[in-house]
């Protein structure tokens, strides 16, 4: 075991500090696209009001932090709530339906991604191709599941969410406004994969780093663990066994779930003392706190 947990920090130390630099550009890049499709999506909802990407923002980036620490995805409960307090006249609702925008166009990506990661056989897996067509399924059956959970939540809120879901009734705007930029998010999000693999030395390519993240999106569909730490590294480095030592994969896990939670932490709090309106990290942190439990 100390010889395992000796090669996993030797890994550590020979990342290439320029591929994580970029990395940190990438990801903190992916976070303001993200925020920036969110901002269209609540301005065609409020068109009455005009909008700033830095309220927004500082709401997305808090949101994402607490979801990492707070139970049932608490900080999207926060995103919503200074979202809310940012838009005079508001509601819950509106703004709740304005992320399930977003929610779809991540889901359709996701789907994707796996069908052709999974029909193509891009990446040299240790699990068996056909295991990965259970996995689809699993994937069209979340998206099915969240679809009829929005229908029936809409038989009852439909006015509130029909206007969270304003931009979709203007397709061109739609796909300029939020599908573009949201396809500019995810292409950072596989840079910075990509980047922490060749920073690793790993085998760094564009489909390995969609079977990545396919993986840590499913060790948090069930949240045993904070962020599915632990879950994610087991994952990983059973489906990368083929392409690289236990040691390098597990250190490579490692250091992205790290490097990504410290990172989100960090714009959290200076997105929660923007919100707020105080130079007091602990004040932001407690505000924000009971803004997701609120």
């Amino acid at each position: 075991m100390r010889d395992a947990l000796d090669a996993v920090v030797d890994q550590l130390g020979g990342l290439d500090p320029r591929l994580a630099a970029l990395a940190l550009l990438l990801h903190v890049s992916n976070h303001l696209l993200r925020s920036l499709a969110w901002r269209n999506v609540l301005a065609s909802a409020f068109p009455a009001h005009r909008l700033r990407l830095l309220p927004v923002a500082s709401a997305y980036a808090t949101g994402v932090a607490l979801n990492a620490v707070a139970p049932a995805r608490g900080g999207d409960a926060a995103k919503v709530a200074l979202a809310r307090a940012a838009i005079p006249d508001s509601n819950v609702a509106t703004i709740a339906a304005t992320l399930s925008v977003l929610v779809l166009f991540d889901l359709v990506v996701a789907t994707l991604l796996v069908f052709v990661v999974a029909a193509a056989g891009l990446v040299p897996l240790s699990l068996p191709s056909a295991s990965w067509w259970p996995l689809a399924v699993a994937a069209l059956a979340v998206a099915g599941v969240a679809a009829w959970l929005l229908a029936r939540r809409a038989r009852s809120l439909w006015s509130r969410l029909r206007q969270g879901g304003a931009i979709l009734r203007t397709p061109a705007r739609y796909l300029r406004q939020v599908a573009l930029v949201q396809s500019g998010a995810w292409a950072c999000r596989v840079g910075v994969v990509v980047c922490l693999l060749a920073g690793f030395g790993l085998p760094a390519s564009v489909p390995t780093a969609a079977v990545v993240m396919i993986l840590c999106g499913a060790s948090t569909l069930v949240p045993l663990t904070p962020g599915g730490a632990g879950t994610q590294q087991v994952m990983v480095a059973l489906a990368l066994s083929q392409t690289a030592s236990a040691a390098a994969v597990v250190s490579f896990s490692v250091a992205m779930q790290a490097g990504v939670t410290l990172v989100n932490a960090l714009l959290g709090l200076a997105g929660a003392m923007a919100a707020f309106g105080t130079l007091r990290p602990l004040t932001a942190l407690r505000a924000a706190r009971a803004a997701a439990s609120a």
